[in-house]
């Protein structure tokens, strides 16, 4: 292993365990909050929440059963996508608009919709091309917080389900989402957002600035940018046009919500959403900072905080062995990995690696493999945030994952199709990661021959059908959309690249879109009526799904008694059952993707690589 890579490693190491240390006090906050016990912040922010409580008409102690709040869900996501779909057809008519963009296609604001509200912000178009002030503040930010919260209440919703033991109530829906936005996501975003601001972020709403070019550029007669004294030079370009608007806001959220959605079509890699080191650490932190709280949270709720410590070893051991902190193989003169992010961005490529093709730099000078990467950011960040954007579902990107290594591409999609268990989105990483612990209790149980428990409940056939769904669900939509999108030869004209890349570019595409990603490769061309409908539909699926699956699954739960553990039952807070826990993980998501995975970023791997 290079002392580059060893570098980076140790850098995310550093950052990973300072997101855990703020994650730990954070989840006695959330847990704090969402059930409503005092606090000093409710004494400014108390009025405020009950005047939100009343005007949607929800009261605290007026507990839902499943079918109330799974109702209450849905028909908050169905006013959202009505509203912010008849906002993105109609923006050419509405304020803050002084660029003057039209409203969008139907197929393009279907697709925008169902992205955004269901967290996953999948993008088929550049946000400061086409898309107004009014769209981007009213429309897509406000979804960035809604969306977020609506998972934070369906995990809590699952946790008061395993925590009870008469049969209780799962809260109420829209005090918990009222209290998530308002305690926890406001302010959060209310700090990142002024830092960002500092540090240089747009936040205004005056029209887009034309600027100087320090240094002419020219356009070929394709339109592509060469230099100022290029042959296949036609026009000279001494100007830029500067997108301004509320950027520092919407990033803000988009980091801190698992959204990802980016003001800017170059999303983080642009220095006006991330212009400087602070930010971008921040920005990184932000990703798993509320995900890893979740986590925490659960044993606080359940009265045993050994359980979340078991779950988070998983992540942990999940995130450390596959993109952060990795694993190569020294072969010859240079550094081979074998799965990890980090060396293969380090090293490129054999074939640039190879007889010095590639400048493969030292300590102090970002190198490697340094396509589609900011030379102020470098290939180990980029690399670590590629790896933690994946793992928890956020999908910004600061580079281009469509210029990394296959490898460097394999890992995020890898943990994109695991599921969102690697931390995940906001309140639904919680929820996949618990419907794998009910499919562990019940492989450990078939082992030990007794009746599946957890948490002392016994599981029975309708709950382990529930785990079922929210593990699978997921998985069937990303197989069925690449699918679709790999049959249809209107597909063929949006890949940018031949095959096997371009298997891998519509893989990306339904892997990113049914994982709660957003995250794509920016070589295909995605703004297709096909591509828009087959994506929204699977988004609607892969959110919608497992959402009503988890909440049936903590009305079962809610309903069985808590009886005593027997002396051979296995704990589910033990070394024993993380590494049951992780192995199921690994299997499923291998059973599922792997053959997928062969025909895309190995094949290509191994026919440059060999």
């Amino acid at each position: 292993m290079s002392a580059i890579a060893g570098s980076e490693f140790l850098q995310a190491g550093v950052l990973v365990a300072l997101v855990v240390a703020c994650a730990l006090p954070l989840s006695g906050y959330l847990v704090d909050v969402l059930e409503g016990r005092p606090l000093l912040i409710r004494r400014a922010l108390g009025p405020l929440e009950r005047s939100a409580c009343r005007l949607v008409g929800a009261r605290e102690d007026d507990g839902m059963d499943w079918r109330r709040f799974l109702a209450s869900a849905l028909a908050l996501t169905a006013v959202s996508f009505i509203g912010l779909f008849t906002l993105l057809i109609c923006q050419g008519a509405l304020p803050w608009n002084p660029e003057g963009f039209p409203g969008l296609a139907l197929d393009t604001a279907f697709n925008m919709t169902a992205s955004f509200v269901t967290n996953t912000n999948w993008q088929p178009i550049a946000g400061e091309t086409n898309l107004s002030y009014f769209s981007q503040a009213v429309g897509l930010a406000v979804q960035n917080f809604l969306s977020p919260a609506v998972g934070i209440a369906v995990a809590f919703a699952l946790l008061r389900g395993l925590a009870s033991s008469d049969g209780g109530k799962l809260g109420n829906f829209f005090v918990d989402v009222v209290r998530a936005v308002l305690y926890v996501l406001l302010p959060l975003s209310l700090v990142l957002a002024l830092v960002g601001v500092w540090q240089g972020s747009p936040q205004t709403f005056q029209g887009y600035e034309m600027v100087q070019l320090l240094e002419p550029v020219s356009v070929d007669a394709e339109g592509a940018l060469v230099d100022a004294d290029d042959p296949t030079a036609v026009q000279e370009v001494t100007e830029a046009v500067v997108p301004l608007g509320p950027q520092s806001s919407q990033v803000a959220i988009k980091q801190l919500g698992t959204n990802g959605g980016g003001f800017n079509g170059a999303n983080s890699a642009s220095a006006l959403e991330n212009p400087t080191p602070l930010t971008n650490l921040l920005q990184c932190a932000a990703m798993p900072l509320i995900p890893f709280a979740l986590v925490f949270a659960f044993g606080r709720m359940v009265g045993d905080r050994r359980q979340s410590r078991a779950l988070m070893t998983v992540v942990l051991a999940i995130l450390a062995a596959g993109p952060v902190f990795g694993f190569g193989a020294a072969h010859e003169h240079r550094d081979r990995a074998v799965f990890p992010v980090v060396p293969p961005e380090t090293a490129a490529t054999p074939q640039l690696s190879a007889d010095g093709a590639v400048y493969l730099g030292a300590l102090d000078q970002s190198a490697g493999n340094m396509e589609g990467k900011e030379c102020r950011i470098g290939v180990g960040e980029s690399a670590a945030w590629t790896a933690l954007t994946s793992a928890t579902s956020n999908g910004s990107a600061n580079a281009s994952i469509e210029a990394m290594t296959p490898i460097g591409t394999l890992v995020p999609l890898a943990l994109i199709g695991l599921g969102e268990v690697v931390g995940g989105g906001v309140g639904t990483g919680l929820v996949g990661l618990l419907g794998f612990a009910v499919l562990a209790v019940f492989v450990a149980s078939l082992m030990i021959g007794r009746s599946p428990e957890y948490l002392g409940k016994k599981l029975g056939p309708a709950e382990m059908r529930m785990a079922v769904v929210i593990v699978v669900a997921p998985a069937l939509a990303i197989l069925l959309a690449a699918s679709v999108l790999v049959m249809s030869p209107a597909s063929a004209a949006a890949v940018g690249t031949p095959a096997p890349f371009g298997f891998t570019e519509l893989l990306y595409a339904a892997t990113s879109a049914g994982g709660n990603n957003g995250s794509g490769l920016s070589g295909l061309s995605s703004n297709t009526p096909l591509i828009n409908v087959v994506l929204g539909v699977e988004m609607l699926f892969a959110r919608l799904v497992p959402l009503a699956a988890a909440l049936v699954l903590a009305g079962n739960l809610a309903q069985l008694k808590v009886q005593a553990t027997g002396a051979v039952g296995l704990s589910t807070s033990g070394a024993l059952f993380a590494v049951l826990l992780l192995v199921i993980i690994v299997l499923i998501g291998a059973l599922s993707l792997l053959p997928a995975f062969a025909l895309g970023p190995l094949a290509e791997q191994f026919m440059g690589a060999f």
